[in-house]
């Protein structure tokens, strides 16, 4: 069970976060040309996951396995970095993997699969 404080933590972290992901979804329909609310109605019954995970550095990164090649089937994910790289995109121009670096106090979006069709 997850101590009192903690869980509140989590829950604001998780609303803030749900309130970022819609205006995001606000600039991205603008970026599309369409009227700001126009994606709105595709997530009004909204799944939001939130997903607390934490890598310390690994001394032999070689050695790492870590979540392995894959898509999110989500329409987006945020992932907050904290200044340990591993995060990793395959280039589509070539097919090479490119480690993202990451900025401390920031998130990563990724689009997934719901998002690109």
């Amino acid at each position: 069970m997850v101590p009192l404080a903690n869980r509140k933590v989590c829950e604001d972290y998780g609303r803030e976060t749900t309130k970022l992901a819609s205006k995001l979804l606000e600039i991205l329909a603008l970026c599309l040309g369409l009227p700001a609310d126009r994606l709105n109605r595709y997530f009004e019954e909204t799944m939001t996951y939130v997903r607390l995970n934490h890598y310390p550095p690994c001394p032999s990164p070689d050695l790492a396995l870590g979540k392995g090649p894959h898509v999110d089937a989500s329409a987006f994910t945020l992932l907050t970095t904290d200044g340990v790289s591993g995060f990793e995109v395959r280039r589509k121009s070539d097919g090479e993997w490119v480690r993202v670096r990451p900025t401390v106090n920031s998130f990563i979006f990724v689009p997934g699969d719901i998002f690109q069709v």
